[in-house]
Order: C-alpha cells, then structure tokens, then sequence
C-alpha cells in the first residue's frame, strides 16, 4: 500500500462500517466526487474502473475466510498442474501503518460527529508492530500525515510532532484547517 488510496483500501474500510448496499453506493459516489485526488492514478481516471476495483476487493474480502480455510486445497491443486503459489500473498491481514492514516481520514471526512480521531502514540506503534520511533519510522509518518492533510495534537488542541512527544501521550488528529474545539 501507497500513500493514495487504492480499491482495495477503500475496500477495507467500507468493511469496516455496517453500511447497506444504497447507502455504500452513495458513499462511493461521494468519495469518488470529493476524494478523487487521493485516489492512485489508475483510478482516478474511471469512475466506472474505481467502482468495479471496489466491488472486486470488497467482494475478495468477504470471501477471504473461506478462501485461506481452502488454501490447502489450491495449494495441492496447484502442485499438480506443476504451479506454486506464494502463501503469504493469500493469508496475509494487509495491516499497514499507511491504512491507520487513511482510515482516519476517511472516518474524517465521512462518518466524523466530532471532528477527530485520537489514540495513544504507543498504541498507534503497537497496533502495527513497532516498538519504538525510528527516525525513518517518523519520517514515514510526517508524510502520512501531510499526503492526507492530518494535524496532530494533544490535548487542549496543542499542535506537536510525533518525534518530540512522550509515547504515552494521547495524540488527537484533526484534518488541516479544521479549528480545535474543546
């Protein structure tokens, strides 16, 4: 995964909501009129391309328990026709420290009562299995945050860096330009 969002990041996080099939078409809609910026460059040409891309990794996703309960299967299959499959392209969770930014932003722009999203630094770190701030790892995050127009803060709406907070504090992200209430 990238920076901009492909289909199949869109994928997981319209996996994520609960959403119906009228109101994830028009949320589709929506991001396709309001978010096409930050769509990879294949996509960002055909509206038609995005929506089937979406469909196909949201389709893939739903499937995905059954397909890596049967990969054993495909895997003999394949041995027999004198094929070799690589498992880690069928079984892996697609976890990426990219898709915590892209989901927040997504949570932002589309599902957001409150106009933030906060969690703390360690357990950002953690979730995606990193111990410590490298400073190639906070580089990394610098540009996520500036590729999807996110403002870190702590509490009180005090703009900081990730590279010049404690990891236990609770970091709230705003979009760019969004004032700081409460």
């Amino acid at each position: 995964m990238g920076l901009p969002y492909s289909a199949l990041d869109w994928a997981m996080l319209l996996s994520l909501r609960d959403l119906g099939a009228r109101d994830e078409a028009a949320l589709l809609e929506k991001i396709w009129a309001e978010e096409r910026a930050f769509l990879v460059p294949d996509l960002e040409k055909s509206r038609r391309a995005f929506l089937l891309d979406v469909a196909y990794w949201s389709l893939y996703l739903r499937e995905k328990p059954c397909i890596d309960r049967e990969f054993p299967m495909i895997q003999r299959d394949a041995a027999d026709c004198g094929a070799s499959l690589r498992e880690e392209s069928f079984l892996s969770d697609f976890s990426d420290l990219d898709l915590y930014f892209k989901e927040a932003r997504f949570r932002l722009r589309f599902f957001s009562d409150c106009g933030y999203v906060r969690i703390k630094l360690r357990t950002l770190l953690k979730q995606y299995g990193y111990r410590r701030r490298s400073a190639k790892l906070l580089e990394h995050l610098e540009q996520c945050m500036a590729f999807y127009h996110l403002q870190p803060y702590l509490r009180g709406g005090i703009p900081c860096q990730l590279s010049a907070i404690s990891v236990d504090e609770m970091v709230v992200f705003r979009l760019k330009g969004q004032a700081f209430e409460g």
